[in-house]
């Protein structure tokens, strides 16, 4: 017999079981499983000052998250970043670049680097939108 839980602190196994799955899942229909892979702004010391998130395809990077130290944002450090994960997925063979941001966070800076909006999904939390958005990388080259 099976139940439904209810775990608000689920043990890190417990998660891998249904990420993996998930992954595995995904890997069976399109052939190939996304490969993470980050860029950090760190100083002399090694300390992270900021840094991306991404995922690889086969054609395709997913910018899962960029954060820059709140005392270096607007001093180019984002863009570095932005272009350096862009650069990685382009020696991947990669076509184009997704992310998702919300209405407070920084869709300016990506529409300024080249990403076009996709679309966007109103009051997704708290009366904020979600917008996604597309970099064709091949223009970029």
């Amino acid at each position: 017999m099976y139940k439904i839980a209810v775990d608000h602190t689920p043990s890190q196994s417990d998660i891998d079981v249904i990420k993996e799955s998930l992954i595995a899942f995904n890997e069976s229909i399109v052939g190939v499983r996304a490969k993470q892979f980050s860029v950090f702004l760190k100083n002399d010391s090694g300390k992270v000052f900021g840094g991306i998130l991404a995922f690889l395809d086969k054609e395709s990077v997913y910018i899962d998250l960029l954060w820059i130290e709140e005392h270096l944002r607007k001093q180019g450090y984002g863009k570095k970043l932005l272009d350096t994960a862009e650069q990685e997925a382009i020696k991947k063979g990669c076509l184009f670049s997704t992310l998702d941001t919300y209405d407070f966070q920084a869709e300016a800076f990506y529409l300024k680097n080249g990403y076009e909006r996709m679309g966007e999904i109103k009051n997704y939390w708290l009366d904020h939108t979600k917008i996604f958005l597309r970099k064709n990388l091949k223009v970029s080259i």
